[in-house]
């Protein structure tokens, strides 16, 4: 059906504009939105053409712009003609005088009683405000209607009086004072355009529109998130008046209805559907708060929930109140994670604005294990943490983190595993942070500084034999726990140092100290404050050992670098091969050993140490190729100290240098060692009498003096032995013998029995030296 035509008289002397007041909510509005339908000069009728069927028509002044009368037009039932005269100038008239009253005299009984219909909500207000009027013969002429034209028109902004009512823009501060309400003293006004009053069932309802950019918010961060919220910067509102507004209670409302809105978050964008955006006015405040009610869908490791938000917004932050609709008292765990059971979680959600951080995700408690197997772990915090990401608007888990305080690795493969183990050396786990990513192939950085670099596993302190690791622990329900462990670098004394590839663990701590936890969503300002202001805090410096540690084949424990972390009791090495390899100092160099397998029954570290040395002994010539290209130079530094900790000079130039027992001799001499240096290591290392050390003394140009000495400090008193070695190696005569015997100590006495012993010509020198000595 087209619209209509209906005939308008002007019975005025000036010209009249009749505007067309449409809201699709109420046909018969009392004020919508206007649109010039014609222009009727004085004292002229005029066909104007409709563009409703039902329709609302006010006409005003076309030169001051005032409001004059209103219409209503329903087909077959309102259907005209229409004319505007004094009667209406007059109605206007005695509405505007009304409205300056109340103005001017807020305390007078007349204003406190119509002020009074506007706070009783239980009545609907057209009824009450026209008999009002009715009551009070000065202002008889006053309806709803006119009441509603005049204060739209007082509430127009100056500039705006000079323009058409289209065009009108309105200060919502005085709209609300004229509605019954109360504006803040203060408080910055709001402009708005396009007002329309509906009373829809009787209802009062009040639109308008308002610039999003153009509102008191608390910060500027706060308004530009709030407006990222709208795809256009002028938005349809509607106005709602506490008239109970008191300090610490709400009062204005503007509130906006939505199908689904589209939240800025991260990198991503979450999507609350049916949401009730609200932007109220508080008299305790200079500014007005933005918040925003809707749902958000959840799918969870396969149970699906809707959760009820509203999301507030502050100056520095959207903080966010959740509820969960239906059960939120368990929730499965994803695959793979056997043992741990999620027993009730609520939602939590953060936006904040500088710098710019996102979080969304669940928070609840746990249990470990299974009580009625005796299984349960115990907590000392049974708190968990899934968080998630948006993957196209919908939370998706990216990672979840809980803590176990402590667990030995049999009770690891137990709770979490189907594997077995039968590793019998003593492994315990403390402050255990477990952690399951969604996608290990791309890590994200935990709040205390970690990466999710594996599907499921946690990061711990691991004691093994009293020695401390630390490092990422792997958990497969079939294969049971693989792990790259690591500790600081451990020096041996003056000896050697041992280290290794270790990179190094550092975690996150707060200005205390205490380490930064993951089961946590950082939802608020502060809390993000907090990460970002945490520092690292080094656990494990770099350069020390790793252990390799898995349950699922031998090797179970196999340790590259410092093993003097182990001091292993009563341990079967067919349980720990040890792969040993390091470096040490060597006067102002470092050298390096190894790798090489320790296989030897190791308990105690000396066991362990005398490995290592006999290794470096066997390959001395490849450990110190660099500086010690020669078994002198080798065994001059050893001599000096600067190689130290050797038991067997002799060993090292023997079976590394290749030297025979006159070379040994001669290249321990020739750097400085002693004669009974060189007669100890002949004798204890080759195995020599003293007859052999001293022609082998003899061949490296020891005087006959020297290894007589050299032969009594390493033999004993024994003169008849060393008289024969020197006999032997050096040919001497018995008065030679004599005379070198008498030098180094032993008595005429203890030389003629021992050439008497020796028989032949000393046997004749020692029956003189006896009888001379009266025996």
């Amino acid at each position: 059906m087209s619209a209509s035509t209906v005939s308008f008289a002007n019975n005025l002397g000036f010209t009249v504009t009749v505007y067309d007041s449409y809201s699709n909510q109420d046909k018969t509005n009392y004020f919508g939105t206007l649109t010039s339908l014609a222009t009727v000069p004085a004292n002229t009728t005029a066909s104007v053409k409709l563009i409703h069927q039902t329709s609302v028509l006010i006409a005003s002044n076309a030169t001051t712009n005032s409001p004059l009368a209103r219409f209503i037009y329903i087909p077959d039932f309102l259907t005209g003609p229409f004319s505007v005269g004094q009667g209406d100038v007059d109605a206007m008239a005695q509405t505007m005088d009304f409205i300056t009253f109340i103005t001017t005299n807020q305390n007078d009984p007349l204003t406190l009683a119509f002020q009074a219909l506007w706070k009783d909500s239980s009545t609907p207000k057209v009824t009450p405000v026209n008999k009002f009027f009715t009551q009070h013969p000065a202002y008889a002429s006053c309806t709803f209607a006119t009441y509603m034209m005049g204060i739209t028109y007082t509430a127009e902004l100056p500039p705006a009086k000079a323009k058409p009512m289209d065009q009108a823009v309105y200060a919502l501060s005085t709209l609300v004072n004229f509605l019954g309400g109360t504006w803040p003293p203060g408080f910055p006004d709001i402009v708005v355009t396009n007002f329309t009053c509906n009373t829809q069932n009787d209802v009062l309802a009040i639109q308008a529109d308002i610039d999003l950019k153009k509102l008191p918010a608390r910060s500027d961060e706060a308004l530009q998130f709030f407006g990222s919220l709208f795809d256009v910067q002028l938005v349809q509102v509607s106005v709602s008046i506490n008239y109970g507004v008191s300090v610490g209670v709400l009062g204005t409302r503007l509130s906006i209805s939505l199908d689904a809105m589209h939240v800025p978050f991260a990198n991503s964008t979450m999507t609350i559907n049916k949401p009730t955006v609200t932007i109220d006015i508080n008299p305790a405040l200079m500014f007005v708060i933005f918040t925003v009610a809707g749902q958000i869908p959840f799918n969870i490791f396969g149970k699906a929930f809707e959760a009820d938000v509203s999301m507030t917004i502050d100056n520095i932050e959207a903080s966010f109140g959740v509820d969960i609709e239906g059960d939120n008292t368990s929730l499965p765990p994803p695959l793979g994670m056997q043992g741990v059971h999620f027993d009730k979680f609520g939602v939590g959600i953060g936006i904040i604005f500088e710098p710019p951080a996102a979080v969304i995700g669940l928070l609840g408690q746990l249990h470990i294990g299974d009580p009625d197997k005796g299984t349960q772990v115990a907590l000392d915090d049974d708190t968990f943490a899934v968080v998630c990401q948006f993957v196209s608007e919908v939370p998706d888990p990216l990672y979840i983190s809980f803590y176990v305080p402590q667990m030995h690795l049999t009770d690891v493969l137990t709770v979490f595993t189907n594997a077995q183990c039968s590793l019998d050396v003593p492994v315990s786990f403390t402050d255990l942070s477990f952690k399951w990513a969604q996608n290990p192939m791309e890590p994200v950085v935990l709040p205390d500084g970690s990466l999710t670099n594996m599907s499921y596993g946690f990061s711990a302190a691991a004691n093994i034999l009293a020695f401390s690791f630390y490092g990422d622990v792997e958990i497969d329900m079939t294969n049971g726990l693989t792990a790259d462990i690591e500790m600081a670098p451990l020096a041996l004394g003056s000896i050697f140092s041992l280290g290794g590839d270790g990179t190094g663990v550092s975690i996150k701590v707060d200005a205390s100290g205490n380490p930064i936890k993951n089961n946590q969503l950082a939802t608020t300002a502060a809390q993000q404050q907090a990460l970002n202001g945490a520092s690292m805090k080094q656990l494990v410096p770099p350069g020390g050992p790793v252990l390799k540690l898995q349950t699922f084949a031998s090797p179970f424990l196999h340790l590259n670098g410092a093993v003097s972390l182990f001091e292993l009791d009563n341990t079967s090495s067919s349980d720990l091969i040890l792969h040993v390899g390091g470096s040490f100092g060597f006067g102002d160099s470092t050298c390096s050993f190894g790798d090489f397998t320790a296989d030897v029954h190791i308990q105690r570290l000396s066991d362990l140490l005398s490995a290592i040395i006999t290794n470096m002994e066997q390959n001395a010539e490849q450990v110190f190729t660099d500086m010690l290209g020669t078994g002198a130079s080798w065994a001059f530094n050893v001599k000096q100290a600067v190689i130290t900790g050797v038991d067997s000079v002799a060993s090292v130039l023997h079976n590394v240098y290749n030297q025979d027992a006159a070379q040994v001799a001669l290249t321990m001499e020739d750097v400085g060692y002693t004669a009974q240096d060189v007669a100890s290591a002949l004798q204890s290392f080759f195995g020599m009498s003293e007859k052999e050390v001293a022609q082998t003394m003899q061949q490296a140009a020891y005087t006959g003096e020297q290894v007589a000495g050299a032969l009594r400090a390493v033999f004993g008193n024994d003169a008849e032995q060393i008289t024969s070695a020197l006999q032997s190696a050096y040919g001497w005569t018995a008065s030679e013998i004599q005379s070198t015997l008498s030098q180094i100590g032993f008595t005429a006495e203890q030389i003629g029995d021992a050439f008497k012993s020796l028989g032949g010509d000393l046997a004749n020198v020692g029956e003189k030296i006896l009888h001379g000595l009266g025996l």
